[in-house]
């Protein structure tokens, strides 16, 4: 007999001696740990949460704001388990779908794409989701531009990934966007972006939710295309990834400098064969091919 067992007949006799009183006492105790624990405890992971088990067949049937608020709950309730995940695989992405993570990448050049996120939720038959490792902006509260303070810009365009290059020239985004080598990745104001026609559809891209400066903010992954003209007038053009933030203007991003209309992060350097100069005395960005 094991010492468990043994442990057990020494309570079940001690409980078996009570006068019945006493043993209607225990037994109703024991009945209502029993609910409490039920009710009370709450899934150790997303992936045992039936919140993030929806079927194939209803994910396909609920609209995109339903799905993007079951994904911010996740984002709520277990953003120290998606960090840890996250961390323990050092990735930038990972796919959890039926109560598993079924991958992950160290890259966002290979983010999900809508055909990704269909067949698998078609093979796992639930729905997928992507959570995300949040960008890192290397500024502080304290970064606020007053007195003589100027943050640097680039001059970016912004088109419709379908869109020709004309059409992107003619009709796109031209704007100054805040350069920060500190920052890995570029974000855009997403409802400017819905509102000129450069982004159509958000469909299988969810929304994901991060911190900046203490307060939260909601992005979509999604691709756009960017124009970057140099110095000698010579014009490259790229689809990029960007995060497309929610509520621009009234988002974290804008703490620092209250009119920026984006910022740029070192993966357009990564992306483009661009030289930047940055000019303090005259407070201005050069432009140049890589090459040149």
């Amino acid at each position: 007999m094991t010492a468990v067992q043994t442990n057990v007949e020494q309570i079940w006799q001690t409980l078996d001696a009570l006068p019945p009183a006493g043993r209607e006492i225990i037994l109703a105790r024991l009945a209502n740990k029993k609910t409490n624990d039920r009710i009370f405890s709450p899934p150790k992971t997303l992936l045992n949460d039936e919140r993030f088990l929806i079927s194939f067949e209803d994910y396909l049937a609920l609209s995109d704001d339903e799905l993007d608020d079951i994904q911010i709950a996740a984002y709520k309730d277990y953003h120290a388990w998606i960090d840890h995940e996250l961390a323990q695989r050092q990735a930038k992405w990972i796919l959890v779908c039926g109560g598993k993570i079924v991958e992950s990448s160290k890259v966002l050049n290979d983010y999900p794409s809508d055909d990704k996120m269909y067949a698998v939720g078609k093979q796992f038959g639930y729905s997928p989701f992507v959570f995300m490792a949040g960008p890192i902006i290397e500024e502080s509260e304290w970064a606020g531009l007053r007195n003589n303070d100027f943050y640097p810009s680039l001059s970016v365009t912004l088109g419709g990934t379908n869109w020709d290059r004309d059409e992107v020239l003619i009709n796109g985004i031209l704007l100054d966007a805040d350069f920060d080598t500190g920052a890995g990745n570029t974000l855009l104001d997403y409802d400017r972006l819905r509102s000129k026609g450069i982004i159509t559809s958000r469909r299988s891209k969810r929304a994901h939710e991060r911190f900046h400066l203490g307060q939260s903010y909601r992005y979509y992954f999604l691709s756009v295309q960017i124009a970057v003209t140099t110095e000698t007038g010579e014009v490259f053009f790229k689809d990029v990834s960007a995060m497309c933030v929610r509520n621009w203007q009234q988002s974290p991003l804008c703490l620092a400098n209250s009119v920026r209309k984006a910022l740029v992060g070192r993966d357009l350097l990564l992306e483009f064969p661009l030289r930047v100069e940055l000019d303090g005395g005259k407070r201005k960005t050069k432009i140049l091919a890589a090459s040149s």
